[in-house]
């Protein structure tokens, strides 16, 4: 094959690898071929290819005989087999170490370290390798699906349609969690208070709480604008540490924003106060973990929204959760 070479330096690793495997001069591939009765790795292999051959968008799926070809297709380019017949995207008969045929086309494909494919890779890989899974792993779901979608026929077109939607949510999550990971490192404010407790404020990035939590915060606070000087705002417990109360916190910060309206909360207990009024816009959730003041599913009137400023919330949540003692903290999980 003749490549361009000006043409060539301008592609990615992903995309020179499409270029040599799937040329110009390679026929559209109009069949993709697995098993009957796929296992994960069977389906895996379909949906990567759908999203990453660009060749395949139209293809059919296809299933035969364990270990068998479509007759006379084995080495037609516009036909792909994975997981059986024993071509070069089916593990199978090659006394290859713990992988699976999906982990050869993504290999193949130059996507074998594409942070999204990780876990599913790792499923289908343990599936292929006999190895125990937790209860309610993805792969239960997919062992599943024929059952719930039978009614004298299974209805396999809802069934790929399932589990392409399961693995696109987890490979959208898990790479949603990769970027946190880098993101946190730019819009994060982590601070260790005198009691061993770390506090992490993620102002205007509500997106990185769990890369928050697995950063080690016990508490994280954030924000999200809702246009003009209003914001939401959101403070949570890790779930790691099951005896932190943000009981105290929620009191703090609605004595504060009474001050900051000029009303009047002498005698009365803030913590359980008539939930009327912009004072108890800041909700407490029952389990006394989460603090909010608006939210997806709570929408402030204009004038419940708060009249403090970020830098006065993050202040009373440090200041609170520093009155805890030390000796306390230290038997809690970090």
């Amino acid at each position: 094959m003749k490549t361009n070479t000006k043409e060539t330096q301008t592609l990615g690793p992903i995309d020179r690898i499409l270029e040599i495997i799937f040329d110009q001069n390679t026929p559209e591939i109009k069949t993709l071929v697995t098993h009957r009765f796929p296992d994960d790795d069977g389906w895996l292999c379909f949906w990567i290819a759908k999203k990453f051959i660009p060749k395949t968008v139209n293809a059919k799926l296809v299933f035969v005989n364990a270990g068998e070809t479509l007759p006379g297709l084995e080495d037609n380019p516009s036909v792909l087999h994975f997981d059986t017949g024993k071509g070069k995207y089916d593990q199978h008969g090659k006394n290859l170490k713990r992988t699976c045929s999906a982990a050869i086309l993504a290999e193949k494909l130059g996507i074998l370290d594409n942070p999204g494919l990780r876990p599913l890779l790792e499923m289908a890989t343990a599936v292929d390798s006999a190895e125990k899974l937790p209860d309610r792993d993805l792969h239960f779901l997919i062992e599943g699906y024929p059952r719930l979608y039978q009614n004298g026929n299974i209805n396999w077109e809802k069934v790929q349609e399932r589990i392409f939607e399961d693995f696109e949510v987890i490979y959208g999550q898990e790479t949603q969690r990769v970027e946190g990971r880098k993101n946190l490192e730019l819009f994060a404010e982590r601070t260790t208070l005198s009691n061993g407790l770390k506090v992490t404020s993620i102002l205007w990035h509500p997106e990185l709480r769990e890369a928050a939590f697995e950063d080690g915060a016990a508490v994280v606070i954030w924000t999200l604008t809702r246009g003009g000087k209003r914001f939401y705002t959101g403070i949570q417990r890790n779930r790691n540490y099951s005896k932190l109360r943000l009981d105290g916190v929620a009191a703090a910060l609605r004595h504060a924003e009474a001050g900051a309206r000029g009303i009047d909360v002498r005698g009365k207990d803030l913590l359980y106060i008539d939930r009327q009024g912009p004072v108890t816009s800041w909700y407490l959730h029952d389990s006394l973990t989460l603090i909010l003041n608006g939210s997806r599913s709570w929408r402030p009137k204009d004038d419940e929204y708060t009249k403090l400023v970020p830098r006065q919330i993050i202040g009373i949540v440090h200041r609170t959760l520093s009155f805890i003692s030390r000796e306390v903290v230290s038997q809690w999980k970090k």
